[in-house]
């Protein structure tokens, strides 16, 4: 928008009726018309922003629901065209075969148009483009067809093909696509191993060859080796300043909020006033952290893992986020699984008493914590990884398809 037609808004009358214009790219042209602005319906004149005079041809058309708002849902403008002979129909034929063109609105006023000897700014003086795609057919009469159109990232529903978009959710079958897979064992796209290792040569570039295992859970929290553990945390109990990157731990008491469960589920009273530990790793260096809790920004929750020894007892808690998380090997695969329930000499397997710890919550945020994997140590396979993810890793293709690329 130009300083000129911002001057023109601040005055009661602008001197001139607005205009629209609309611009349909199709697989090799663009179409230019408008609604008609003279009675005898002529075609009128306006600038690109390459500076070319483009010819914009009047259709016998109506457009609406053209609006713009901070927030709320995205607008689904309309564009119906008379269902006769004209230059649309004539040029694309089906009209099935232009879903999902992209269409733009320019708006003017009419002083602005070209009088058809080059006498218009350049660039042009307009209001911002609005653009969208044909989204679908909302109606199909024999005087009228309809179109809806949609914001290119409001693709809710669309199918690419056989593949369903979903708002904010990976719709590909987690670790289907394990690099470690033959072929034909593949299921989707998703390439993260099953045992949770990464390296370089599995994704993109990171450092090096060194192979890491990065563990998330499903509230997208990683989960770090125990004390005894090759890698082990070290988790500091001073939290009157902390590091980024560093490990934390607070106590919560038993008996509140959070109760320690028996292995028929009930809960163990003897133990409560006992403490369960939370862990925490530093989001940002302070001096002055306060109170560290899932709410405090310097901070966020990581789990901790231990070997699977049959002689152990692992605990369920009525707050199932201090489950117990346990590594084991089993098929030739070493995988996270988390307690759920109390129990002793249960192996861990998908049943009554374990379910997988390492689950993606299909998510964007999942995403980056495995394959932007950002180690504290570089070259350390024991390495946990910063809180951060790297900026840097080009996350698998396809996983999140809401977007569409303009030419």
């Amino acid at each position: 928008m130009t300083d000129l037609i911002v001057k023109d808004l601040q005055k009661q009358d602008p001197g001139s009726e607005l205009i629209e214009l609309f611009e349909l790219k199709l697989d090799s042209t663009t179409l230019y018309f408008h609604s008609g602005v003279e009675e005898d319906l002529s075609t009128v004149q306006f600038r690109d922003d390459s500076g070319t005079v483009r010819s914009y041809v009047a259709l016998p058309m109506q457009a609406k629901g053209f609006k713009s708002a901070p927030k709320g849902t995205s607008a689904r403008p309309s564009i119906s065209f008379a269902n006769i002979n004209n230059v649309l129909k004539n040029s694309v034929g089906d009209f099935d075969t232009i879903l999902g063109s992209r269409i733009t609105r320019r708006t003017t006023l009419k002083k602005y148009l070209d009088d058809g000897t080059g006498n218009s700014s350049n660039p042009p003086t307009e209001f911002p483009k609005q653009i969208f795609l044909l989204d679908r057919i909302a109606s199909n009469s024999k005087t009228a067809i309809t179109f809806e159109c949609a914001t290119p990232y409001d693709l809710q529903g669309i199918k690419i093909p056989k593949r369903q978009v979903i708002a904010n959710a990976c719709p590909w079958t987690y670790q289907g696509a394990d690099y470690t897979l033959n072929e034909h064992e593949k299921v989707g796209a998703c390439t993260w191993n099953r045992e949770s290792k990464y390296k370089a040569s599995y994704t993109t570039t990171l450092n090096g060859a060194t192979e890491y295992i990065a563990l998330v859970n499903l509230d997208d929290e990683y989960v770090v080796p125990a004390t005894g553990e090759t890698g082990a945390v070290t988790f500091s109990t001073s939290v009157s300043s902390i590091t980024e990157n560093s490990y934390y731990t607070t106590n919560t008491a038993l008996g509140g909020t959070v109760r320690r469960l028996k292995k028929d589920g009930s809960i163990d009273t003897s133990v409560d006033g006992n403490n369960v530990p939370n862990y925490w790793q530093a989001v940002k260096t302070t001096s002055n952290p306060g109170t560290l809790n899932d709410n405090n920004v310097f901070v966020k929750r990581v789990r901790i893992w231990d070997t699977y020894s049959a002689s152990t007892t692992y605990y369920a808690y009525t707050d199932d986020r201090y489950n117990d998380f346990v590594r084991h090997t089993s098929g030739g695969l070493t995988k996270l699984w988390k307690a759920k329930k109390t129990s002793t000499g249960q192996t861990p397997e998908l049943g009554d008493y374990w379910e997988a710890g390492d689950i993606c919550s299909k998510t964007m945020t999942a995403c980056k914590m495995r394959f932007g994997f950002n180690p504290i140590s570089v070259g350390t396979a024991s390495s946990t990884g910063r809180n951060k993810p790297s900026t840097e890793v080009v996350l698998p293709f396809g996983g999140f398809p809401g977007s569409q690329k303009f030419s």
